[in-house]
Formats: C-alpha cells, structure tokens, sequence
C-alpha cells in the first residue's frame, strides 16, 4: 500500500513539474497574459481535468510555485542558522543565495514575469519574498535610533531594491555569478536595514 501511495506521489510531482515547465516556456514564447490554461495542457501533453485537479487556474499555478520557493528559501537560511554561521557579516546569505539560484534556472521566464510585460500579481507575491526574508533580519538590529525609518519603510525599500537588482541582473545576462549578486545585495540590504 505505501508502494502504490509513493508512486501516486511521483506522478503528482512529475505532472506539476510538467505543467510548470509547460507554462515558463509559454511565458517566455508568448507573454504570460496570451498563455491559456489549454495551452499550458497541450505543452505538457496533461489533460485540462489534470490541470484542475492540481490548480485553480494559471495564477494559482505561479502562486503555489513561489510558495513551495519561499519555502525552499526560509530552508536554506534556516539551515545556515541552525549551524551557526548565518549573522551580519555572512558574505553570502543562503536564502538570498537559494533565490538567485532559481531565478538564474529560469532565467528568462523571471525576466518576462518581472519585467515590464508581467505579471502584477507575479511580482508583488515576489517583492512579498524579500520582505519576508529581511523582515527577519530587521528583527535582529533592534538598536536603531528615534531618527530611523519605520521597519515597514525599510522592508519596502529593501524588497524594491533588490527587485530592481535582480532585474538588471537579468537585463544583463546574469554576466555576474548568484554568489556575487548575494553578497553584494546582503550587504547593500544591510547597510540599508542598519539605518
């Protein structure tokens, strides 16, 4: 019984792999706006009923992506913490680290989603990332003046920042590793939350 239950589960993990790769090469081909959910089906060769079972429509689709990516990032800096090593002078923040990699698996996919033709919701759900990711750090820089800028302030500015960083990165071909954007907007981001 546990067989049949594992197997059961690869088929679920293969077709939404399907379904999501179906969809990123639409997007890049089309924009995502002019893709539909019977192409997204016809690319990854997954009847309509399929699709449904799993998702809601397209946006749900990219909603549950960026939540099974949230939760691969907090892993990550959650792992880094748990040994130790994760503090205010990291070189390389691992969530940060976590994110630039699959932005650079998929590049060109983000590149549509984040740009100008994209998605709104795609990229609100995904500044939504960063502020989670530095509302964490804010937490621990408790020590900040009555002249500092609100936390809410501060993670707007930082989430905006690094979206318009990983964008020009994009832009520019990725022609600089992930590790070097990740210790560059870790500490551009620090500096910007020590104020």
């Amino acid at each position: 019984m546990q067989n049949m239950d594992v197997h059961q589960d690869l088929r679920v993990v293969r077709t939404r792999k399907l379904l999501r790769a179906a969809l990123f090469e639409l997007t890049v081909e089309k924009g995502f706006s002019n893709v539909t959910v019977r192409d997204v089906c016809e690319r990854a060769m997954v009847n309509r009923s399929t699709f449904y079972r799993h998702y809601l429509d397209k946006h749900d689709l990219l909603i549950q992506y960026l939540d099974e990516l949230q939760a691969e990032i907090a892993a990550a800096a959650a792992a880094q913490m748990d040994a130790g090593t994760s503090n205010a002078d990291d070189p390389v923040p691992a969530g940060l680290l976590m994110l630039l990699k699959r932005v650079q698996e998929q590049g060109r996919f983000f590149r549509v989603m984040l740009g100008r033709d994209g998605d709104a919701r795609f990229t609100d759900r995904f500044r939504q990332l960063s502020r989670d990711r530095y509302r964490l750090m804010l937490s621990r820089n408790r020590g900040v003046s009555v002249n500092s800028p609100p936390d809410a302030l501060k993670l707007e500015y930082i989430s905006s920042a690094s979206l318009g960083a990983i964008l020009w990165w994009l832009e520019n071909d990725q022609r600089i590793t992930a590790e070097q954007l990740a210790m560059w907007l870790g500490r551009l981001n620090m500096t910007s939350a020590s104020v």
